[in-house]
């Protein structure tokens, strides 16, 4: 998904959502992975989600979050919120060392050797960008949550964790009601390629879940952390059932495949055709991510 180095600093950033009094919501489009930095403000507080990538994109979310639409005086970010424990989601917490940090618990608690791996593939980047932080450790999370959590941001909004394991085994969402809005973490981050990356079968009944939250709270814009926004409930159910149906074209074809004795690299190869055939369109540059999908599927099948 990388969009190439980028090594002359924030003008390559932009806000795609810019927040005011009516829509606090921030989005702040990084000039790598077309990744996007998410805030949120009520009142004297404000939030942030998957703060990234980069210090000086970080400088410019903290400043529109603490001044947008608050004449009088700062406002605190008061709340972080990290949807999972991949390293371009987590690599600006050390950034807002004043924010309470919520996070799913088994994220939290990774052990030295993911910890290690992690932070390893995050200095990568900065690498890669120019752009590491002067300090990179792994967050200090404040609030832990198994399945759900909430809390009210400035007194006024409210703000709901939901645990939605699929894209990794430790990833959630962020719902805020009165904003008709979701926020997906890696769900639905480029449309028509399902980006897994953890067990294909929990990442297609995420797909599911994620619907069912979209029902629930009436959903109306849903915001990955990658790529373009997803507006109206038209489009969101789109890009749902197109990821479901892309897993669901491939993991018939692994089977058929394997029903007829095709090697390894056959069925693999079965599959990447199948996806290709119910999208409409070979997946292009994302083709590695159709393949990695194949693999996940194969084992389970197999297994």
């Amino acid at each position: 998904m990388a969009t190439g180095k980028s090594k002359r600093g924030p003008r390559f950033a932009r806000f795609l959502l810019a927040g005011n009094k009516s829509d606090p919501l921030v989005v702040l489009r990084s000039a790598t992975w077309n990744y996007n930095s998410i805030g949120l403000f009520a009142e004297s507080e404000a939030l942030v989600v998957d703060p990234g990538l980069s210090p000086a994109e970080l400088a410019l979310l903290h400043a529109r979050l603490t001044t947008v639409e608050s004449p009088q005086a700062p406002r605190r970010i008061s709340h972080m919120v990290l949807t999972h424990a991949h390293h371009d989601h987590i690599r600006g917490g050390a950034s807002f060392e004043d924010a309470r940090v919520w996070m799913p618990r088994i994220a939290a608690e990774k052990g030295p050797e993911a910890r290690g791996r992690i932070l390893a593939a995050g200095k990568a980047l900065g690498q890669r960008i120019s752009a590491e932080p002067p300090d990179y450790p792994w967050p200090k999370v404040h609030e832990t949550f198994e399945t759900k959590a909430s809390f009210v941001l400035g007194g006024e909004l409210e703000v709901h964790l939901h645990f939605l394991p699929g894209h990794s085994n430790c990833t959630s969402v962020v719902v805020i009601p009165a904003l008709a809005t979701l926020l997906s973490a890696d769900y639905l981050v480029s449309p028509g390629v399902p980006f897994c990356r953890h067990e294909a079968r929990m990442f297609e009944g995420a797909l599911v879940d994620l619907a069912e939250l979209v029902e629930r709270y009436s959903i109306e814009r849903l915001v990955p952390s990658h790529g373009p926004m997803h507006l109206g409930r038209a489009a969101i159910d789109a890009a749902i059932s197109a990821d479901r149906s892309v897993m669901a074209a491939m993991r018939r074809a692994v089977r058929g495949a394997l029903d007829t004795g095709l090697s390894e690299q056959k069925v693999k190869a079965a599959a990447l055709a199948a996806a290709d055939t119910d999208r409409g369109h070979d997946a292009g540059r994302l083709a590695a991510q159709d393949m990695d999908n194949a693999r996940r599927i194969l084992r389970e099948e197999q297994g």
